[in-house]
């Protein structure tokens, strides 16, 4: 295993670990105690983890895709100069999606008051979860994983053996952004049981177009930009909110 596989996974299961957080007792009331419902509710996406970091790790260097600081830090090269290279994008996509998440909260608060109900309804989600495993897990899941992988796959299955061309990684970021966005759905039908039309579109377009601009990031300066971006828009959004 190479240095930068095991960098990633170990961040990865950081990340997994994060979900220990989260009250998971409050969406499915047992008799379990709630630290072991925690711990239960981990295994799984700690396990999708490790095969979506090995799948990109095998695949991204592949299709032209990279993540160039870890691999600064796993062969002892200056990672400064890394950091100067993503830090702007970064930044500047991570307000954009903290502004989809704050307008997104405004809808459903302006919207949804007093209509949803069910078990989701107050479901919190701690900030270190947010950080930790949005911003990392899911972009090793998403971006690393995924977006790799069909990327890749409209790349070779025609049998190019040109550079990749730009509608390859467009459609894996899309591929990875439907995914991601489709994600959330059953907490919304645990949250609203017969949601209206209009709040299934906005919730897939408010979870996919993030997904698409990380994915932008993460093709045009790394997988690292892809994971500030998103660790600082829930860190941006989660402070406007609280406003």
């Amino acid at each position: 295993m190479s240095g930068i596989t095991l960098r990633l996974m170990l961040l990865g299961l950081a990340g997994a670990a994060s979900l220990l957080l989260l009250p998971v007792e409050k969406l499915a009331p047992t008799a379990w105690p709630p630290l072991a419902l925690r711990a239960l509710a981990t295994v799984q996406p700690a396990l999708l983890i490790l095969v979506a970091t090995a799948l990109g790790a095998w695949l991204a260097p592949r299709s032209g895709l990279d993540a160039p600081l870890i691999r600064a830090w796993a062969e002892r090269r200056p990672w400064r100069p890394v950091v100067r290279e993503q830090l702007p994008a970064a930044i500047i996509v991570g307000l954009l999606v903290a502004a989809i998440l704050v307008a997104y909260a405004g809808l459903w608060e302006a919207r949804m008051a007093g209509v949803a109900s069910g078990p989701a309804l107050g479901f919190e989600v701690p900030l270190v979860t947010k950080l930790l495993y949005g911003g990392i897990a899911e972009e090793l899941l998403m971006r690393w994983g995924v977006m790799s992988l069909v990327a890749w796959l409209a790349w070779r299955l025609p049998g190019r053996s040109q550079p990749v061309p730009g509608w390859c990684y467009w459609t894996g970021a899309a591929a990875a952004a439907l995914l991601f966005a489709a994600g959330h759905l059953p907490l919304l039908f645990l949250s609203v049981p017969s949601p209206p039309p209009w709040l299934v579109g906005a919730v897939i377009l408010g979870n996919a177009l993030p997904g698409l601009l990380f994915g932008w990031l993460f093709w045009r300066k790394g997988l690292e930009a892809a994971m500030i971006a998103h660790a600082s828009a829930h860190l941006a959004s989660t402070a406007v909110l609280a406003l």
